[in-house]
């Protein structure tokens, strides 16, 4: 409770009411859609809401669910290095660093995460231009692989939702990049910082109708805090685009190529000596992205368009692992996919209603391969090669009808939303392995199911709107799941076991939300959302010796449920405030025994088991963020801020049982001016104002570089006080 005061303190002193609202403060130009004699149009917070493919979204107050909608021009404002770190000032946004850089931070909201890191329960899609970017293998999510410089805006969507498919069991974050501008600039540009930060960039876009052009490149680079924890960030986007008459083409390619090093956790002995140590310094991660997208946007009438998107991604990675108890692993996973989309809009009266239908098909296919390592003292021997020839197929159909008006209350409306989605996934799994004790891997394993929605929308008057809704979402187990889903198949590195027996099942989701949208004042806005989602058949990663082996079993039921609360505030021109609070309560809802690398009763040495009640928390989810900031403008061309975060403890990973310390809540404090005259803008961030020492992740693990080591809490130490400062020049 010191770090809440501590932060309420802050906030006090940084401005005397402070109010929130994510959909306001990241409001884009409202959709054309819609007059503005509309009397049941929320103003201003009717902004768009997301759609999968290129077309005209529909106004928020016909969206049952909370959207979060940032321009790209706020996301760089913040002085974020990456996306994730941007993310974290929505409202119940957080982020845990497992592997102790800023590039492979996890993010999480409403008690499901999306993460880089190989052998984490995955409950998020990220989507950039239509495509999904959740790796193959394991579902996760390559972060320092997205365009964050890139992005014309940005949409995160919570629960699941129909148009995305699988695996939103938690919500969507879809990327949208950009393209040429109607006037040809050229814009460089220089940033540079604490911990040898150092950024170089040069973006050249313009149109000449019918034709428009966007390509830029970016270099960073980082020494990093701790030892051994240098990164490397090489980025390249260009786009092409057609807009003739009702025809509407776009052709972009993406290639990163980065080299990562990660320091990840260290044992509190450790960490209590010196914050900047590396327990296996010489772990790194070093992806090489190629990403080529095509798309379409095509009006066949006055009330009816296609779109089509098509795509091809090829990712080559290598990760090394330094293991203090046994041989070094080194991995190398190759994938190759291509897919589309096809969707069909059609608008027009329905009984005499507005009526609006989407139809879409997307498929996608995946060849994946992991080689597996053992190196020591500089040989190097094959453990294992996997692969997957892996077919995903999905039908979607949405309807949002204008229902009825005057309703209640003259200028009342109410629409509906009812939607349904069904996938269908293959896995077909090779084990070329060299010859061993274990069984093969190899195996196929299909999975399908329908996920259908319904939602309602019912807005009292230009100042107020409610909505409801209920849906369904689904997530079959990954290709390196099914290959460790057992204690028999306990997997170095998680990359390598045998066929599942029982097999796993699909987890699904079913997910409950009750909201409002008010702007009671010209100069207030707010939101506020009641959510609960039911999980069946959770996928857990569990780690019985520490760091050498995981393997994935599910769980049965868990349960996410909580509030979001947001606030926006404006006077006149010169000053925004805001205030976002989120109640988070995940839990597991069945009584079950697991394994854990902790020490338990009766256990001298892991593996060992715990015993988890229904009710206990899951790992590593806060039940409180706060969040407040403050924008002054004392002049047109100058901007101060001031944000403030407060998180709540969180229990350590393998602490299923809820008897262990948990990691301490902690409160931080980042400021900053953006400054812009003409062509010329210039920016200062000052990240942990306060210099607080805190940790957003932790797990338990052998200390030593023999067997029998005792057993520690291992704990991420983030960043002390920095700063970085950045500017260019748009010719």
């Amino acid at each position: 409770m010191r770090s809440l005061i501590a932060f309420l303190g802050a906030v006090a002193a940084a401005s005397g009411v402070l109010v929130c609202s994510a959909a306001h403060a990241q409001r884009p130009t409202p959709s054309p859609q819609g007059s503005e004699e509309d009397p049941t149009r929320l103003p201003e917070l009717s902004v768009t809401a997301p759609a999968r493919l290129p077309g005209a979204p529909l106004p928020l107050s016909s969206v049952p669910a909370t959207v979060n909608i940032v321009p790209g021009d706020r996301l760089r404002a913040t002085g974020a290095v990456t996306l994730q770190e941007a993310l974290t000032r929505l409202p119940g946004v957080t982020s845990n660093d497992q592997q102790g850089n800023s590039w492979q931070m996890d993010l999480s909201f409403r008690g499901f995460r999306s993460t880089s890191v190989t052998g984490e329960s995955q409950g998020l899609s990220v989507f950039v231009d239509g495509v999904r970017v959740n790796e193959p293998t394991v579902e996760e999510v390559n972060f320092d692989l997205l365009p964050l410089d890139d992005i014309e805006r940005l949409e995160v969507i919570r629960g699941p939702a129909a148009l995305f498919g699988r695996n939103t069991l938690g919500g969507v974050v879809n990327i949208i990049t950009r393209r040429g501008a109607p006037v040809y600039e050229v814009v460089p540009g220089v940033e540079g910082g604490s911990f040898g930060r150092q950024k170089y960039r040069l973006q050249v876009g313009g149109a000449s109708a019918p034709f428009d052009y966007y390509v830029a490149g970016t270099f960073f680079r980082e020494d990093g805090w701790r030892d051994v924890s240098e990164s490397r960030v090489g980025k390249l986007f260009a786009k092409i685009g057609l807009k003739s008459g009702e025809t509407d083409v776009t052709l972009s390619y993406q290639r990163a190529e980065n080299r990562i090093e990660q320091p990840g956790s260290l044992p509190y002995s450790d960490l209590k000596r010196d914050r900047t140590l590396n327990y296996t310094g010489g772990d790194f991660f070093k992806p090489l992205v190629n990403l080529a997208t095509l798309s379409l946007r095509q009006e066949l009438g006055s009330d009816l368009a296609l779109s089509l998107t098509g795509f091809g991604r090829w990712l080559d990675a290598e990760q090394f692992n330094v293991n203090q108890l046994g041989a070094n692993a080194r991995t190398f996973t190759g994938t190759t996919s291509a897919g589309g989309t096809a969707q069909v809009t059609h608008e027009a009266s329905l009984l005499g209603r507005a009526n609006r239908l989407v139809v879409g098909v997307d498929a996608a296919h995946h060849e994946a391969r992991v080689r597996v390592f053992e190196e020591t003292s500089g040989e190097r021997e094959l453990e294992s090669l996997i692969g997957d020839n892996q077919t995903a197929v999905g039908l979607y159909l949405q309807d949002t009808l204008d229902v009825a008006r005057n309703m209640l209350l003259a200028g009342d409306r109410l629409v509906a939303t009812v939607a349904v989605r069904w996938d269908w996934l293959r896995h077909d799994i090779d084990d070329r392995s060299p010859p061993g004790d274990r069984p093969s891997a190899a195996g196929v394993s299909t999975f399908s199911r329908a996920n259908p929605s319904i939602g309602f929308n019912y807005n009292l008057s230009p100042a107020f709107g409610l909505y409801f809704n209920y849906a369904e979402g689904f997530r079959a187990p990954a290709f390196l799941e099914l290959t460790c889903a057992g204690p028999g198949a306990i997997c170095p590195g998680l990359q390598a076991g045998v066929a599942p027996d029982p097999p796993l099942k699909a987890v699904s989701a079913r997910n409950y939300e009750v909201g409002f949208r008010t702007r009671p004042t010209r100069w207030l806005d707010g939101e506020l959302a009641l959510f609960r989602a039911d999980v069946s058949d959770d996928i857990f990663s569990i780690s019985p010796n520490g760091t050498t082996g995981l393997f994935f079993q599910n769980v049965g039921d868990t349960r996410r449920q909580g509030v979001e609360i947001s606030v926006d505030a404006r006077a006149a021109q010169s000053l925004e405030a805001r205030l976002s609070y989120t109640y988070t309560e995940a839990t597991f809802q069945d009584d079950l025994v697991l394994a854990t690398p902790r020490l338990t009763a009766g256990c001298a040495a892991p593996p060992c088991t715990q015993t988890v009640r229904a009710g206990n928390d899951l790992p590593l989810v806060p039940r409180h963020k706060l969040s407040a900031s403050v924008d002054y403008r004392p002049t047109p061309w100058l901007t101060l801020w001031l944000s403030a975060s407060y998180v709540a403890s969180q229990r350590l990973r393998g602490d299923e049982e809820n008897v262990e310390r948990s990691l301490t809540d902690y409160v931080v404090l980042n400021a900053g001016l953006r400054t812009g005259w003409r062509g010329f803008s210039a920016f200062i961030t000052v990240n942990n104002l306060l210099n607080n020492e805190y940790e957003t992740f932790g797990t338990f693990a052998p200390n030593g570089k023999v067997a029998g080591a005792p057993v520690e809490r291992f704990l991420t130490p983030a960043p002390p006080i920095n700063v970085l400062a950045g500017a260019s020049y748009r010719f």
